[in-house]
């Protein structure tokens, strides 16, 4: 997995564990930090394992089936067993756990929905500890099992908590913004208005603006801008759908608006780009 020119793997721990381990606790197979400095597409297969991305900076798309995550910086994914994935990114840094345990099932069935093959949690930043924690755990010539499983428990406690119970209180700006991002993400295909935005998280257009530029680092129309293309870009490199189908699914009622402005962003239009991709994998 990442053995490609466009990634720098920072870390890399392939994990046989103990069969106590095995038996008993939680272990991981695999571990990897790594960072993505240009256009790089993959596809995989979870196999017998389950697996955690967690993304540090960046933004990364994931389709798992016909479903895409779109994962940005403090932002877990977590993925069942036995699903086909596709990942693409121009610019990410990220840990990936692939791993198992003798109660991952259970938390998996109360995770992540029977229909559904993975979750995402947005700004789930005070889990980066425990990613820094298996990170030095990694490196360590002789691996300590019983605090790997700590660690990987104690991310999925995380994620249990943040879905049953929430954190709406506790940063309402913050989960104001997580709720446009995921608005964003469910009418990426039509069209999206600033007034849409402000009305469904309950702020007024003037303060909304503000707040989405001061958290997001950009403006509304930017972040969609960018969002849309890089949407697009994802589509382009792991199908092989027509482009005007690739506008739709963007957003954009035409294939000239889509050809337009990827062509303003990225010098190339967007068939030049899927064959420049094409190419660079073979």
């Amino acid at each position: 997995m990442y053995e490609n020119s466009s990634v720098d793997v920072l870390l890399k721990r392939i994990n046989e564990p103990e069969e106590f381990a095995r038996k008993s606790l939680f272990y991981y197979t695999s571990f990897y930090q790594t960072r993505i400095n240009k256009e790089y597409s993959l596809e995989h297969h979870t196999g017998d394992n389950f697996y955690l991305f967690y993304v540090t900076k960046g933004s990364l798309f994931v389709t798992l089936n016909r479903g895409v995550f779109t994962l940005s910086k403090n932002d877990l994914l977590l993925v069942k067993k036995q699903t086909p994935m596709k990942m693409s990114s121009s610019d990410c840094e990220l840990y990936t756990v692939s791993f198992d345990g003798k109660l991952a099932p259970d938390y998996i069935d109360v995770l992540i929905d029977e229909q559904d093959y993975g979750r995402s949690i947005f700004d789930f930043s005070n889990i980066v500890m425990f990613f820094v924690r298996l990170k030095e755990l990694s490196s360590y010539d002789i691996q300590n099992d019983a605090y790997v499983s700590l660690n990987l428990e104690a991310i999925l406690v995380e994620m249990y908590s943040r879905r049953y119970y929430g954190n709406e209180v506790d940063i309402p700006q913050s989960y104001a913004i997580i709720q446009a991002l995921f608005y964003i993400e469910q009418n990426v295909s039509g069209k999206i208005t600033l007034e849409d935005l402000s009305e469904f998280v309950g702020y007024s257009v003037y303060h909304f603006s503000r707040l989405f530029k001061k958290e997001v680092g950009m403006p509304p129309y930017e972040y969609i801008t960018q969002f849309r293309l890089g949407l697009g870009k994802h589509f382009l490199i792991t199908t092989r759908k027509p482009i005007k189908d690739i506008a739709l699914e963007c957003g954009y009622n035409n294939e000239i608006n889509f050809y337009s402005l990827f062509k303003k962003y990225e010098n190339m239009s967007p068939k030049e780009f899927r064959e420049k991709n094409a190419k660079s994998e073979d």
